[in-house]
Protein backbone atom coordinates (compact mmCIF):
# COMPACT_ATOMS: atom_id res chain seq x y z
CA UNK A 1 0.00 0.00 0.00
CA UNK A 2 1.54 3.42 -1.20
CA UNK A 3 1.23 6.40 -2.06
CA UNK A 4 3.10 7.52 -4.93
CA UNK A 5 3.99 11.35 -6.43
CA UNK A 6 0.91 11.00 -9.01
CA UNK A 7 -1.38 10.16 -6.26
CA UNK A 8 0.09 13.08 -4.21
CA UNK A 9 -0.57 15.66 -6.73
CA UNK A 10 -4.06 14.35 -7.09
CA UNK A 11 -4.83 14.40 -3.27
CA UNK A 12 -3.22 17.76 -2.89
CA UNK A 13 -6.00 18.69 -6.39
CA UNK A 14 -8.87 17.06 -4.32
CA UNK A 15 -7.64 18.69 -0.89
CA UNK A 16 -7.82 21.87 -2.06
CA UNK A 17 -11.36 21.66 -3.31
CA UNK A 18 -12.34 20.14 -0.62
CA UNK A 19 -10.51 21.35 2.50
CA UNK A 20 -13.09 20.92 5.10
CA UNK A 21 -12.55 18.19 8.01
CA UNK A 22 -8.82 17.71 9.59
CA UNK A 23 -9.29 13.99 10.59
CA UNK A 24 -8.26 11.26 8.11
CA UNK A 25 -8.03 7.40 8.31
CA UNK A 26 -5.62 5.72 5.91
CA UNK A 27 -6.53 2.15 5.25
CA UNK A 28 -3.19 -0.01 5.09
CA UNK A 29 0.55 0.59 6.26
CA UNK A 30 1.26 3.47 3.61
CA UNK A 31 4.53 3.87 2.14
CA UNK A 32 5.27 7.22 0.68
CA UNK A 33 6.96 7.33 -2.48
CA UNK A 34 6.19 11.16 -3.14
CA UNK A 35 8.91 13.21 -1.42
CA UNK A 36 12.19 14.05 -2.50
CA UNK A 37 14.97 12.67 -0.96
CA UNK A 38 17.73 13.04 0.28
CA UNK A 39 15.69 15.05 3.15
CA UNK A 40 17.21 18.62 3.52
CA UNK A 41 19.22 19.06 7.08
CA UNK A 42 16.69 22.49 7.46
CA UNK A 43 13.64 20.56 7.44
CA UNK A 44 15.51 17.52 9.65
CA UNK A 45 16.40 20.46 12.02
CA UNK A 46 12.64 21.52 12.62
CA UNK A 47 11.75 18.53 14.09
CA UNK A 48 12.83 16.65 17.00
CA UNK A 49 15.20 13.73 16.82
CA UNK A 50 12.27 11.08 18.18
CA UNK A 51 9.84 11.86 15.62
CA UNK A 52 12.57 12.00 12.56
CA UNK A 53 11.12 8.05 11.55
CA UNK A 54 8.13 9.66 10.79
CA UNK A 55 9.45 12.12 8.18
CA UNK A 56 6.97 11.03 5.42
CA UNK A 57 3.95 11.15 7.24
CA UNK A 58 4.59 14.45 9.10
CA UNK A 59 5.09 15.71 5.19
CA UNK A 60 2.08 14.15 4.37
CA UNK A 61 0.05 16.03 7.44
CA UNK A 62 1.40 19.02 6.57
CA UNK A 63 1.08 18.96 2.92
CA UNK A 64 -2.99 17.99 3.16
CA UNK A 65 -3.67 19.94 5.97
CA UNK A 66 -4.69 17.56 8.81
CA UNK A 67 -4.94 17.13 12.23
CA UNK A 68 -4.30 13.81 12.55
CA UNK A 69 -4.08 10.58 10.50
CA UNK A 70 -4.37 7.31 11.77
CA UNK A 71 -3.06 4.40 9.55
CA UNK A 72 -5.12 0.87 9.65
CA UNK A 73 -3.68 -2.33 8.67
CA UNK A 74 -3.60 -6.13 10.01
CA UNK A 75 0.11 -6.16 8.73
CA UNK A 76 3.46 -3.77 9.62
CA UNK A 77 3.61 -1.16 11.97
CA UNK A 78 -0.17 0.79 11.29
CA UNK A 79 -1.39 3.25 14.19
CA UNK A 80 -3.97 0.45 14.97
CA UNK A 81 -3.50 -3.33 14.08
CA UNK A 82 -6.36 -5.11 13.14
CA UNK A 83 -8.03 -7.04 10.39
CA UNK A 84 -10.43 -4.85 8.26
CA UNK A 85 -12.08 -8.11 6.80
CA UNK A 86 -13.70 -7.95 10.45
CA UNK A 87 -16.16 -5.66 12.30
CA UNK A 88 -14.83 -2.21 13.06
CA UNK A 89 -15.21 -1.83 16.65
CA UNK A 90 -17.12 1.00 17.97
CA UNK A 91 -14.23 3.15 19.33
CA UNK A 92 -13.31 3.99 15.49
CA UNK A 93 -16.92 5.26 14.32
CA UNK A 94 -17.53 8.59 12.72
CA UNK A 95 -14.29 9.79 13.74
CA UNK A 96 -12.76 10.75 10.30
CA UNK A 97 -13.48 13.22 7.76
CA UNK A 98 -11.56 11.72 5.05
CA UNK A 99 -11.25 7.85 4.64
CA UNK A 100 -7.60 7.25 2.41
CA UNK A 101 -7.64 3.44 0.81
CA UNK A 102 -3.99 3.29 -0.37
CA UNK A 103 -4.53 0.60 -2.38
CA UNK A 104 -5.67 -1.83 0.08
CA UNK A 105 -9.37 -2.82 -0.46
CA UNK A 106 -8.44 -5.04 -3.62
CA UNK A 107 -6.29 -6.71 -1.43
CA UNK A 108 -8.75 -7.90 1.30
CA UNK A 109 -10.73 -10.93 0.88
CA UNK A 110 -13.83 -9.73 2.51
CA UNK A 111 -14.26 -6.41 0.67
CA UNK A 112 -17.96 -5.70 1.49
CA UNK A 113 -16.96 -5.78 5.54
CA UNK A 114 -14.04 -3.26 4.63
CA UNK A 115 -16.62 -1.18 2.37
CA UNK A 116 -18.86 -0.99 5.81
CA UNK A 117 -16.06 -0.12 7.81
CA UNK A 118 -14.94 2.59 5.55
CA UNK A 119 -18.52 3.72 5.71
CA UNK A 120 -18.60 3.41 9.57
CA UNK A 121 -14.98 5.04 9.93
CA UNK A 122 -16.26 8.48 7.76
CA UNK A 123 -18.67 11.18 10.17
CA UNK A 124 -21.60 11.97 8.51
CA UNK A 125 -20.31 14.12 5.50
CA UNK A 126 -16.71 12.27 5.25
CA UNK A 127 -15.05 11.81 1.90
CA UNK A 128 -13.88 8.30 0.25
CA UNK A 129 -10.92 7.99 -1.64
CA UNK A 130 -9.14 5.15 -3.23
CA UNK A 131 -6.64 3.90 -5.28
CA UNK A 132 -6.89 0.27 -6.29
CA UNK A 133 -6.22 -2.44 -8.61
CA UNK A 134 -8.10 -1.79 -12.72
CA UNK A 135 -6.06 -4.87 -14.01
CA UNK A 136 -3.36 -6.95 -13.28
CA UNK A 137 -1.27 -7.03 -10.24
CA UNK A 138 -1.66 -10.76 -10.44
CA UNK A 139 0.01 -12.40 -7.55
CA UNK A 140 -0.91 -9.48 -5.37
CA UNK A 141 -4.26 -8.18 -4.83
CA UNK A 142 -7.66 -10.53 -4.93
CA UNK A 143 -9.68 -8.52 -7.27
CA UNK A 144 -9.64 -6.13 -10.42
CA UNK A 145 -12.21 -3.17 -9.66
CA UNK A 146 -14.45 -1.74 -12.27
CA UNK A 147 -15.83 1.37 -12.49
CA UNK A 148 -19.06 0.39 -12.15
CA UNK A 149 -18.67 -1.06 -9.04
CA UNK A 150 -17.89 2.45 -7.36
CA UNK A 151 -20.74 3.80 -9.18
CA UNK A 152 -23.23 1.84 -7.93
CA UNK A 153 -21.68 0.82 -4.20
CA UNK A 154 -22.12 4.77 -3.67
CA UNK A 155 -24.48 5.48 -5.45
CA UNK A 156 -27.10 3.22 -3.33
CA UNK A 157 -25.09 4.06 -0.11
CA UNK A 158 -25.80 7.84 -0.63
CA UNK A 159 -22.08 9.20 -2.13
CA UNK A 160 -21.66 12.05 -4.61
CA UNK A 161 -19.11 10.16 -6.65
CA UNK A 162 -16.82 13.47 -7.82
CA UNK A 163 -14.12 11.90 -9.48
CA UNK A 164 -12.95 9.04 -11.37
CA UNK A 165 -9.47 8.10 -13.71
CA UNK A 166 -7.23 5.53 -14.32
CA UNK A 167 -2.87 4.93 -14.53
CA UNK A 168 -0.95 2.91 -16.55
CA UNK A 169 2.71 1.81 -16.55
CA UNK A 170 3.05 3.48 -19.73
CA UNK A 171 1.51 7.29 -18.60
CA UNK A 172 2.03 7.13 -14.89
CA UNK A 173 -0.30 9.97 -14.78
CA UNK A 174 -3.73 10.01 -13.12
CA UNK A 175 -6.47 10.92 -16.38
CA UNK A 176 -10.20 11.50 -15.68
CA UNK A 177 -13.11 9.93 -16.89
CA UNK A 178 -16.71 10.92 -16.41
CA UNK A 179 -17.71 8.61 -13.61
CA UNK A 180 -20.95 7.62 -15.34
CA UNK A 181 -18.86 6.39 -18.23
CA UNK A 182 -18.42 2.56 -16.98
CA UNK A 183 -17.66 0.78 -20.20
CA UNK A 184 -14.66 0.46 -21.71
CA UNK A 185 -14.07 2.10 -24.89
CA UNK A 186 -10.37 1.82 -26.19
CA UNK A 187 -6.96 1.58 -25.01
CA UNK A 188 -4.21 3.43 -26.33
CA UNK A 189 -1.78 4.97 -23.75
CA UNK A 190 -4.49 5.35 -21.40
CA UNK A 191 -8.08 3.42 -20.77
CA UNK A 192 -10.98 5.42 -22.21
CA UNK A 193 -14.40 4.37 -20.82
CA UNK A 194 -18.25 5.37 -22.57
CA UNK A 195 -21.26 5.08 -21.15
CA UNK A 196 -22.84 2.41 -23.00
CA UNK A 197 -21.88 -1.02 -24.45
CA UNK A 198 -19.55 -0.84 -27.49
CA UNK A 199 -16.99 -3.03 -29.40
CA UNK A 200 -15.17 -6.02 -27.79
CA UNK A 201 -11.20 -4.56 -26.67
CA UNK A 202 -9.11 -7.45 -27.10
CA UNK A 203 -6.35 -6.17 -25.23
CA UNK A 204 -5.91 -3.96 -21.77
CA UNK A 205 -3.19 -3.29 -19.70
CA UNK A 206 -0.85 -5.15 -17.30
CA UNK A 207 -1.25 -3.17 -14.00
CA UNK A 208 -3.47 -0.45 -14.59
CA UNK A 209 -5.02 1.33 -11.73
CA UNK A 210 -8.39 3.30 -10.77
CA UNK A 211 -9.13 5.95 -8.61
CA UNK A 212 -12.22 7.31 -7.15
CA UNK A 213 -13.00 10.01 -5.25
CA UNK A 214 -16.69 10.60 -3.36
CA UNK A 215 -18.46 12.55 -0.83
CA UNK A 216 -21.30 11.28 1.29
CA UNK A 217 -24.24 13.25 1.44
CA UNK A 218 -26.33 11.74 4.41
CA UNK A 219 -25.64 8.63 6.15
CA UNK A 220 -27.72 5.85 5.41
CA UNK A 221 -28.08 1.82 5.95
CA UNK A 222 -25.50 0.22 4.77
CA UNK A 223 -26.61 -1.46 0.68
CA UNK A 224 -25.30 -4.19 -1.47
CA UNK A 225 -25.35 -2.71 -4.85
CA UNK A 226 -26.92 -4.45 -7.88
CA UNK A 227 -25.31 -3.97 -11.08
CA UNK A 228 -26.63 -1.13 -12.82
CA UNK A 229 -25.73 -2.47 -16.12
CA UNK A 230 -28.47 -5.58 -15.63
CA UNK A 231 -31.02 -2.87 -14.27
CA UNK A 232 -30.96 -0.92 -17.40
CA UNK A 233 -31.16 -3.88 -19.64
CA UNK A 234 -33.65 -5.83 -17.04
CA UNK A 235 -31.26 -8.67 -16.15
CA UNK A 236 -29.61 -9.02 -20.33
Amino acid sequence: MAIETSDMNLLLDLRQEYPEGKRCAILGDVRFHCFPEPISDDYIDSFKLEVLGNLPMLNFISMMDFDTVDTFDVNGNPTHKLNLNEPLPEEFHSKYDWVIDSGTLYCCFNTAMVWKNILLLLKESGTAFHTGGLSGFYGRGFYSLSPALFRDFYKVNNFEVLRMGTKTRQVNEWHDFNPNDTYLKSYFDTMEFQDKSGAFIDFIPNDCMIYCFAKREKSVEFTEPIPQHFIDTKGA
